[in-house]
């Protein structure tokens, strides 16, 4: 047997079970753990005595699209006056199904065999459905030689919508009537016929499902091409604007395009030349490479010669500083904006983080140039006191001592 149909049989059982459901044929244990139950709510739709109800219902059990075929028919409870009690068989399909006539066939074949076994006097005889005692429909397993796809319903979201249609229940009209129901389920969870006016009635009053009569279930269908044709029909016309749309948009697109192509040959132009300048920096950057390895060995030397090794340190990192901002600042290939700017950048930090005087990396440099020009400038001011002053006895000098010259007074 195919592995995605299912039977499954049903009932009310009064206390302490109420509603149970088992299955008979199991496509795949993990799918039927999913499907959901087939009671009824009986504050919408309620059995009465010697009344059936069939139904149709779409579902997702274990992410697969399903469609299930289902019978209820009057029960009693054992020792139970409740109303609205049933006995009931469902066929449920998973991805396919198969043809209507034979659908309805063997599941009231199924119900048949169920009710003959389980129920007297109108009364379920057990109180579980595990406990229900049932044989399969001879040639059941032809269900599965006549599986076909479909198409409908194309929406399985549930909307909590439900449609009761007063209708004969005659295999024929039965079956017109189901293959009907698969486009009307994009707008319903399930779809219940029955051809007892009193359940229709009760139903209606309720009002929590959508009663109809065998026109009014036409006109439901007619209403959702309707719907249908006229959301194909804005499709449409989204499609005729989008082409004119495109087109417009083409133009546009292939001109911009061009100017693109343009712009980005002078750039490419543009790029190569500054790439052409960029390579002569390597040289530069080589040699400065160089010279910064040369001060590093200085400071090595410096190191041996018993130099204070703070100086050696401020020394370094003097020659550190100069170098990063050097290959920061001036090795940059210019690039253009449209272009990613590529920066080389050494890696190297500025400094050792050796205390708070070695925070800047000049420190030490700026402190010794300041000493030096503020002893500088203390030379330079007692110079020019002592030139003056011997300027000053030049001149009186001469004035009180000419004749060792031999100058006239």
């Amino acid at each position: 047997m195919a592995q995605n149909i299912y039977l499954v049989a049903f009932g009310t059982f009064g206390n302490p079970y109420g509603f149970r459901q088992s299955f008979f044929k199991v496509g795949n244990q993990n799918v039927a753990k999913s499907i959901r139950t087939f009671d009824l709510n009986t504050n919408a739709i309620k059995l009465v005595e010697n009344s059936t109800i069939y139904a149709i219902r779409k579902e997702v059990a274990s992410g697969l699209n399903s469609i299930a075929y289902s019978k209820y028919s009057f029960a009693k409870e054992q020792n139970s006056d409740r109303g609205g009690t049933f006995i009931g068989a469902s066929i449920l399909f998973t991805s396919e199904i198969a043809e209507e006539n034979l659908t309805i066939t063997k599941l009231n074949e199924f119900h048949s065999i169920l009710v003959s076994k389980n129920v007297a006097d109108k009364t379920i005889m057990v109180n579980h459905s595990d406990n229900f005692s049932a044989d399969i429909p001879q040639d059941f397993d032809k269900l599965s030689f006549n599986l076909k796809g479909f198409d409908e319903p194309s929406n399985f979201n549930l909307s909590n919508s439900n449609l009761v249609v007063y209708s004969p229940l005659d295999s024929s009209k039965l079956q017109h009537n189901f293959k009907k129901s698969l486009e009307l389920l994009n707008s319903f969870d399930t779809i219940f016929f029955t051809d007892n006016e009193e359940i229709a009635k009760f139903t209606h009053s309720k009002g929590l499902y959508k009663t109809t009569d065998e026109t009014g279930f036409d006109n439901e269908i007619q209403i959702l091409r309707e719907e249908k044709k006229k959301r194909l029909q804005l499709l449409l016309n989204d499609f005729e604007k989008e082409i004119t749309e495109l087109e417009e948009n083409k133009k546009t697109s292939i001109k911009n395009l061009k100017d693109s192509i343009e712009q980005n040959s002078r750039l490419h132009n543009e790029n190569s030349r500054k790439i052409e300048e960029s390579k002569k920096q390597i040289q530069i950057l080589e040699n400065k490479y160089y010279e910064f390895s040369k001060k590093i060995k200085e400071a090595i030397n410096y190191i041996n010669s018993d130099k204070k090794i703070e100086e050696v340190k401020l020394f370094h990192n003097e020659n550190k500083r100069e170098f990063i901002n050097f290959v920061n600042q001036n090795t940059q290939p210019q690039y253009l904006n449209s272009l990613n700017n590529i920066q080389s950048k050494t890696n190297l930090i500025s400094n050792h983080q050796v205390n708070s005087d070695y925070s800047a990396p000049n420190f030490g440099f700026q402190k010794r140039e300041k000493n030096r020009k503020e002893k500088t400038f203390k030379i330079f001011e007692f110079l020019s006191v002592l030139f003056f002053l011997l300027w000053i006895l030049t001149f009186l000098y001469y004035q009180f001592f000419p004749e060792i010259f031999d100058l006239p007074k």
